[in-house]
């Protein structure tokens, strides 16, 4: 007994969507807490339905708008890092509702069990067939951020390359090239400028090794991320500041969130050691149940956030934070001119990348 508005009238849709949503607020879904993201949501479910009454019609399904609308909540909850177990989480709570109501409406309609089946199995593969267009638009996204922190850390290489080790051997070439001038004439001036040289030079060297530590070292491969942090701070961070680290629980992390939470801390400390100007610098990691805690704190200059990633010098922290991104983890930063800085990271999820 089909009806004017079709096997799904306007008010019942309503109310199936709302009780979706309630649904997802009641279980704690993250997506059900960001308004953009819980109209995607419903929107979705709203073409879920459209679906299965397609199918139960027995007419072709054309490309739908649920199916754009899965590629932009692919890339759109990848960006805001939200963790594909919300997702999945949410797929399900949307069959669960969804799946009642859609048995009932064809029940009413006189249909044979056969039918049932059919409206059953349209559920289900229009809800997958989304999740399967969503998976690969979030794992796109995140491959490109992938490839622009790569990006991002082979400029730093090649910055740090440029303003500290060429620049050192540029100081050296000249000082030997006055060495030349002032050697028949002026012998003491002419050894002098052979000390700043073998100086410089020492520098350039310490430089490219230091680069070279961190290019081969894994925080994995070297024994855990309290290790690889202890070894970073003993050859980076100078004497003059007053350093701390505190590591509980890496044991459980796994390989690649170690890896990259290491390389999001070191390059914290390092902002730290040339930026701060700071005499104290703190590194607290902890890692509990599911999830990972992490702060860098220090008591240096701070800076104008605002400012920095406006003029594109926080390219480093976009790149941190996209790093982050990548784990479904989140990624703050407080810092207040002539007080200091704290990073603090949060990680959750863990279990998922095991």
């Amino acid at each position: 007994m089909a009806d004017e508005d079709g096997m799904f009238p306007a008010a019942l849709r309503r109310a199936t969507l709302r009780s979706f949503h309630d649904h997802l607020q009641a279980e704690g879904n993250r997506l059900a807490q960001v308004p953009e993201a819980a109209a995607q949501l419903l929107r979705q479910a709203g073409s879920v339905l459209e679906d299965v009454e397609t199918a139960i019609a027995g007419t072709p399904a054309p490309p739908t708008e649920g199916e754009r609308l899965s590629v932009e909540i692919g890339a759109s909850r990848a960006s805001r890092g939200v963790h594909p177990i919300e997702s999945a989480h949410a797929a399900v709570t949307m069959y669960r509702v969804l799946l009642p109501v859609v048995l009932e409406r064809t029940r009413l309609r006189g249909e044979q069990d056969s039918t049932l089946l059919t409206a059953a199995g349209a559920l289900q593969e229009s809800i997958m067939h989304r999740v399967g267009i969503g998976a690969v638009s979030y794992a796109s996204f995140l491959l490109e951020k992938v490839n622009h922190s790569h990006r991002d850390e082979r400029r730093r290489i090649g910055r740090e390359l440029h303003d500290r080790a060429a620049h050192s051997v540029g100081v050296a070439l000249q000082d030997l090239e006055l060495y030349d001038v002032y050697a028949d004439t002026d012998p003491p001036r002419a050894r002098a400028r052979i000390g700043t040289a073998r100086t410089a030079l020492r520098e350039a060297l310490e430089s490219i090794r230091g680069l070279a530590r961190e290019l081969r070292e894994s925080a994995v491969e070297v024994g855990g991320l309290a290790k690889a942090l202890d070894d970073y701070v003993a050859t980076r961070v100078p004497p003059c500041i007053r350093t701390t680290v505190s590591v509980t629980g890496d044991e459980y992390l796994p390989d690649e969130v170690c890896e990259e939470l290491y390389i999001v801390l070191r390059e914290a400390i390092r902002n730290a050691v040339l930026h701060s100007g700071a005499k104290t610098l703190e590194v607290s990691v902890t890692v509990a149940g599911a999830e990972a805690h992490a702060t860098v704190r220090d008591d240096g200059r701070g800076f104008d956030l605002a400012a920095a990633l406006a003029a594109r010098s926080g390219v480093g922290l976009s790149s941190m934070r996209e790093r982050l991104e990548l784990l479904g983890g989140t990624f703050s930063i407080t810092a207040t001119p002539d007080v200091g800085t704290e990073i603090s990271i949060v990680i959750t999820h863990l279990g998922a990348h095991r």
